[in-house]
């Protein structure tokens, strides 16, 4: 996010940098003081604070440790597939899909317990990213496993508010409340939310996912499969590894909610929940520009190798 100040006195300047400091603090999940604060301008020691630490632009840490979705092609043979299961429905679709149509073994970081185990032992050090798959529910705790050798490429898919499914694990961490999905990416748990902490929350969606939605999971399935070079399991051809994907969303994608705008009810609804009614928005926005700027894998490969000769 931006924050712009216009010919404004002193006091009110100090003011909205002392937001700005709170916000960013608890972006990184850090108190006030000196250590906070060195920390809040990516200086922690040990925590990888990204391409321009000190920039207000970038994503703080843990979201530094997965990729640039775009900017960061093609991809490397380090980085690590990591899907990310907001949603129950989501989760039962997908991890059918990437087992029995792919053929990708999964790793199932369900819990913390896990989390901290994988990333104690360096899991994704030992992790093929043409073989494996990082699935959870816990996207911030997640991403704390990745490394500078080993980045995460993330994806995700999201939905309208209105249909939400949230995984029982993250209620548990962190019940119902209004804008729930803006506050998880923002990590703002405790106090009103504010406009800026969308911003936070709309740049993990712009620059971390490779993001898939509800109404368009076929094409967006085959979006992820092109772009990372997945081959169809067991020999199956591009016609029987795509009946394999309508076969597991047969009668297992849910339906969408519609409700009329202008009713009371969508009202108070948009009223309690209308930052994250724009963060869905944002995800729209992501998904269609993902139709030009997500290369599939064959092109990122070309690409590469020109620009090798051109450097030759």
């Amino acid at each position: 996010s931006i924050f712009v100040l216009y010919c404004i006195d002193s006091k009110k300047s100090d003011a909205i940098f002392e937001k700005i400091a709170q916000s960013t603090s608890s972006v990184l999940g850090m108190e006030g003081g000196e250590e906070g604060e060195e920390a809040a301008h990516g200086l922690e020691e040990g925590k990888f604070h990204g391409r321009y630490p000190h920039s207000l632009l970038t994503l703080f840490y843990p979201y530094t440790m997965f990729r640039d979705i775009v900017l960061d092609q093609p991809i490397n043979d380090t980085d690590i597939p990591f899907f990310w299961h907001l949603h129950n429905s989501d989760e039962l679709i997908i991890k059918q899909i990437l087992t029995q149509c792919y053929g990708l073994e999964l790793i199932e970081l369900n819990d913390m317990h896990s989390i901290q185990k994988a990333k104690d032992v360096n899991l994704v050090s030992g992790l093929n990213r043409n073989k494996h798959v990082i699935t959870s529910p816990f996207i911030r705790e997640t991403a704390e496993i990745f490394t500078t050798d080993n980045f995460g490429r993330m994806m995700c898919f999201f939905r309208h508010p209105l249909d939400y499914d949230i995984h029982p694990s993250l209620l548990e961490q962190h019940p119902p409340n209004d804008n729930w999905l803006s506050r998880l990416l923002s990590n703002v748990h405790d106090r009103k939310i504010e406009f800026f902490d969308l911003a936070i929350a709309k740049q993990v969606v712009r620059q971390t996912c490779l993001v898939g939605q509800l109404d368009e999971m076929k094409v967006s399935i085959i979006r992820f499969q092109e772009h990372w070079g997945w081959n169809y399991t067991n020999g199956m051809s591009k016609e029987e590894g795509e009946l394999c994907v309508d076969d597991a969303m047969m009668g297992n994608v849910p339906a969408e909610t519609w409700m009329d705008h202008e009713s009371e009810e969508f009202k108070t609804f948009y009223k309690t929940n209308s930052l994250d009614c724009q963060l869905y928005e944002q995800s729209r926005s992501a998904w269609r520009h993902h139709i030009q700027t997500i290369i599939p894998w064959e092109i990122q490969l070309s690409r590469d190798e020109d620009d090798d000769e051109d450097e030759e």
